[in-house]
């Protein structure tokens, strides 16, 4: 499983990293994120899509609240706040301890009780 930065994790350009590492980072997250733009701005969304190899590199994201998708270019790009929750990370968590309870009773040697739709 992919590891992903948690909330509130802040990667920027005065780190070190590079805008093409910052918003790949972010397209693999799965919650949304905070892009902070040179000119003060910033855009909370969750970032569905990259290009880093047009001739002038733009990030696609989905803004919360909206919905309304907006394109970022890379050149503006000056930091990216991980400030969404992960939800396919919670989906996993929820299927592992599914597992889990169904393994227990295989394991003592009884039949698993069905799952039921909730």
């Amino acid at each position: 499983m992919n590891e992903h930065p948690p909330p509130l994790q802040v990667a920027s350009r005065e780190a070190g990293n590079g805008v093409e590492e910052l918003v790949e980072r972010a397209f693999h997250f799965r919650g949304d994120v905070t892009i902070r733009t040179d000119d003060g701005g910033s855009l909370t969304g969750y970032l569905f899509n990259r290009n880093a190899r047009e001739s002038d590199p733009i990030a696609q994201l989905f803004e919360t609240g909206t919905g309304r998708e907006v394109s970022i270019r890379y050149r503006n790009i000056t930091h990216v706040l991980f400030t969404g929750r992960d939800a396919a990370a919670a989906s996993v968590k929820h299927f592992e301890a599914f597992q889990d309870r169904q393994e227990r009773p295989a394991q003592a040697g009884k039949k698993a009780p069905r799952a039921q739709a909730e």
